[in-house]
């Protein structure tokens, strides 16, 4: 029969009960055991330790992480497979009736009011090789016999005992073999399973009674894992008597196999390493984490110190090495520079992850990627740093040098960390570098300046990032933080931003862009005063932003005076120049945590054009009394806006048209250069190829759309301007070419739109020709080759020495190109085509309400704010979203 959990176990073996107890005195010895197996409802009629276990095993409890039934289950197998015929055991019910392996002696007829049921094994028992128990196993269930539902059942296990010898590095460790001896307790009960001893990610604490000698601090977890069990230990030894090891993660895990489980021993997960021999000192690292093994080594060899990390992932196999070396003294360059330390990372297998390269800049550990100061205690999050920045990428490498130099009497007070990084094929430079200033010493510095600099440079993506922040700085006590944040992009995506400390409150920056802290001073930093300073700046296509706050505590939090200072502008430069600026204020007294009065102030300015306009509110509180008035005033007003003289836009164009940089020649599909030729007294310029086409292409305007303004300056009118190139005959073909242009340098947006709508969009920019087929009856050119000819081997003839074409023709079949693998199958300068990964970011008018839409997608936005001007009701019903947020 299948096991019941807890509380049904206990309601059939107290029924079981009650009705042999009565019987049991008159029944003859030898039917004693049988009644009482079926009475405890034992899978058989023989009372045997393997039919309790298996009674007890309750496979069908919901015990966390299903530790109880293989436990069990464990020691059933165990006894079953035992070398004495009839292990040792008893079976006791206090106050009811004691069995054995030979009898069953009643001493009651009746329940006490909790029934206490104890199985017992006595002997040693191997539960699978490596694995014992000397002291005995004992398994008791607590039964209130008018509550079920409140029965326990504990196990415990004395003198469990772990004994590890055949691994050769805990030979080395251990020379006479690992044995550890603990304690097992375990209870099940309604409300699930309890462990005796501490738990941690590892599993449960056993208490241990014994460990080999020389080994320390040693510890022994014991947890569930695949169906089966797993004991694991930590603990500290001698490295063949020249390094102190650190051992975690070395055990034994046993799975249930075909009639019972077989042990196989856990290698170390991880292994700490601290040498003193002779000159060399130093300490490392190994160890596993998510299939990669990843190590760290710091070794002092007289003057220099070699400091090494490693990261080795075999599927998909990559490897990531970052090694440094630290010079004591310096090394001197003169003009008082000094070379203190040289480096460098390569990675195969591995690349340059951008956002994790931000990431370290603007949490600090951008220093883990160059010379860590502390290589033996920050190794796992150096590592951690390293894998996050180089993630692995199968088909690319990272490679570059890294060095530090400082400048200094008597020691570099001035330090710089330099590191460039190359990924291939991609072509991607990623820029590393770390200053600092500390004065008057490093050793004791009362001004301590640290900028963390990282950035990226992808020529074929046209992205520039960079990325800095002041992580660790000091300025005598108190904290310096701060960041900046730039990047610069063309293609379909083109955006400029740049941001030293933040952004204006109402500006959402990209996807993907990281925020930089605030920079933040505090001018004073004690128990009773506090002065701090905070600011930001920030630059993108359409704004100028810049914000500041000064606060000041003076006192305590309960009695004292407060106040702070801020402001937030936005500046524009359309249709002439303004600003908008919103400045607040507040000051408070407390005395005992009361506000006795206080004065807040809130201000938004805009101005001079078309006027000034101030509007806000201020506010006083005396005692009881709270008086609050709004204001808004205008003056200056003109009525009307003075715009400055209207562009020449015509000029511009014209400019851009006789500009040698606007045309370009487009080689044919699937072909590419592997020279470059010039004409004979050509200096400048660039040849078409005779199947090629000619591109025209500029970012002044534009073309077939509407425009209102042009940069700062406004347009008399809405105008579309335009440009027709062809060949002078009229005959080929003509496509459309686009590039990135600034909406807020060509169109009216408000600051809201600067801020939320997007900065940078595709549109019409020129044009690309293609010249029609040649025709059969065109004129041909016959060009002579000429070739050198070299004579190997032998005596050469007397030049000169031609030989004819048709020899010539006959021999380059059986040359090295003619008989290349590569010539035969003509795809060595192939291109495989290419399908589109991303697909073209459009936008589409859709239902406030449902976000579905009818008429369909647009490519720029421009064209779908246009569309929605022109839509009756469309402003109060529709709005414009992305297409992947379109519902169907």
């Amino acid at each position: 029969m299948a096991a019941a959990p807890l509380p049904q176990l206990a309601t059939d073996v107290r029924d079981g009960l009650i009705l042999l107890l009565p019987d049991l005195p008159g029944l003859p010895d030898t039917a004693r055991p049988k009644r009482l197996a079926q009475a405890l409802g034992l899978p058989s009629d023989a009372l045997t330790p393997e039919a309790l276990l298996t009674r007890l095993a309750l496979p069908n409890a919901a015990a966390p992480g299903d530790l109880w039934p293989v436990l069990v289950d464990l020691l059933r197998t165990a006894v079953r497979g035992a070398t004495r015929a009839t292990p040792n055991w008893s079976l006791v019910i206090e106050n009811v009736l004691r069995a054995g392996p030979t009898e069953v002696e009643p001493l009651g007829t009746t329940l006490p009011p909790v029934l206490n049921l104890t199985f017992r094994l006595s002997d040693t028992l191997g539960l699978v090789p490596g694995l014992s128990v000397r002291d005995g196993i004992g398994l008791v269930l607590a039964l209130p016999t008018l509550a079920p539902e409140n029965s326990t059942l504990a196990f415990r296990a004395d003198g469990l005992e772990l004994a590890l010898a055949d691994h050769e590095l805990l030979k080395l460790l251990a020379p006479d073999g690992l044995s550890l001896k603990g304690s097992l307790g375990v209870r099940l009960d309604g409300k699930g399973l309890r462990l005796d001893g501490g738990s941690n990610g590892k599993g449960i604490a056993l208490p241990l009674d014994r460990a080999p000698a020389g080994l320390r601090a040693p510890s022994l977890y014991v947890a569930s894992h695949d169906g089966g069990l797993q004991l694991i230990t930590s603990f500290r030894a001698s490295l063949l008597g020249v390094a102190d090891a650190a051992v975690d993660g070395v055990g034994l895990e046993i799975r249930p196999t075909a009639g019972g489980y077989t042990p196989s021993i856990v290698p170390p997960k991880g292994l700490g390493l601290s040498l003193a021999l002779g000159p060399a000192k130093g300490g490392g690292f190994l160890g596993e984490q998510d299939g990669q093994y990843r190590g760290a080594l710091s070794l002092s060899l007289g003057p220099v110190e070699v400091k090494a990390f490693g990261i080795l992932q075999p599927r998909p196999p990559s490897v990531l090495v970052a090694l440094s070396a630290e010079f004591t003294p310096a090394i001197e360059l003169g003009l008082a520079f000094t070379l203190n330390a040289v480096g460098g990372l390569v990675g195969v297998g591995r690349a340059l992850d951008r956002a994790g390269l931000a990431a370290a800049v603007q949490s600090g550990h951008l220093d883990d990627l160059l010379f860590p100061a502390d290589a033996a205690a920050a190794a796992p999050r150096i590592l951690t740093t390293l894998g996050a920045v180089f993630p692995a990428r199968a088909g690319s490498t990272v490679v570059g040098p890294m060095f530090r130099v400082g400048w200094g009497r008597p020691v570099s007070f001035v330090t710089a960390d330099v590191g460039v990084v190359l990924e291939l094929p991609s072509g991607v430079v990623g820029l590393l570098g770390r200053l600092r200033i500390a004065l008057p010493a490093p050793q004791a510095p009362v001004i301590d300046l640290r900028a963390s600099v990282a950035g990226v440079v992808d020529a074929a993506d046209g992205l520039v990032e960079i990325n800095a922040n002041l992580a660790g700085s000091r300025l005598l006590t108190a904290p310096v933080e701060g960041g900046l944040a730039l990047r610069a992009k063309s293609g379909q995506d083109a955006t400029f931003i740049l941001s030293a400390g933040g952004f204006h409150p109402r500006y959402t920056p990209p996807a993907g862009f990281p925020t930089p802290k605030r920079l933040t001073i505090p001018i004073a930093d004690s128990p009773f005063l506090k002065v701090v300073f905070s600011g930001y700046f920030a630059l993108t296509p359409g704004t100028v932003q810049a914000g500041a706050e000064l606060s000041a505590v003076i006192g305590t939090s309960g009695t004292g005076v407060s106040g702070r200072l801020s402001f937030d502008a936005l500046v524009r430069w359309e249709p002439s120049f303004g600003v908008m600026l919103d400045l607040s204020g507040s000051f408070a007294l407390r005395v005992a945590g009361e506000t006795l009065c206080s004065v807040g102030l809130r201000v938004h300015v805009d101005g001079p054009t078309p006027c000034w306009h101030v509007a806000g509110r201020a506010s006083v509180s005396f005692f009881f009394f709270d008086v609050s008035f709004p204001f808004d005033e205008h003056w200056n007003c003109t009525g009307q806006v003075v715009a400055p003289t209207p562009p020449d836009v015509c000029r511009a164009l014209e400019q851009a048209l006789d500009d040698p940089r606007s045309w370009e020649p487009v080689l044919p599909d699937g072909v590419r250069t592997m020279v470059s030729l010039r004409a004979d007294g050509v200096a400048a310029g660039r040849l078409l190829h005779p199947l090629g086409r000619v591109r025209f292409s500029q970012r002044t305007v534009p073309l077939g759309i509407e425009v209102v303004r042009f940069g700062p300056g406004r347009l008399p009118k809405a105008t579309a301007f335009d440009v027709a190139v062809t060949f002078p005959t009229g005959v080929g073909t003509s496509q459309p070419v686009t590039e990135d242009f600034a909406r807020a340098d060509f169109f009216d947006l408000t600051d809201d739109q600067k801020l939320t709508q997007p900065a940078f969009e595709r549109f019409r920019s020129g044009a690309e020709l293609t010249p029609p087929p040649t025709a059969g009856s065109a004129t041909r050119t016959t060009v002579p080759v000429e070739y050198e000819t070299k004579w190997l081997g032998g005596t050469a003839p007397a030049p000169p020495w031609l030989i004819s074409d048709a020899a010539l023709e006959t021999a380059l079949a059986h040359g090295a190109v003619g008989r290349s693998l590569v010539h035969e199958l003509s795809t060595r300068y192939t291109t495989p085509p290419r399908q589109p990964v991303l697909k073209e970011r459009m936008y589409a008018l859709a239902s406030r309400d449902t976000l579905k839409t009818q008429t369909g997608f647009l490519s720029t936005f421009t064209e779908a704010a246009a569309k929605l001007g022109d839509t009756a009701g469309g402003p109060g019903l529709l709005q414009i979203v992305p297409a992947y947020e379109v519902r169907p």
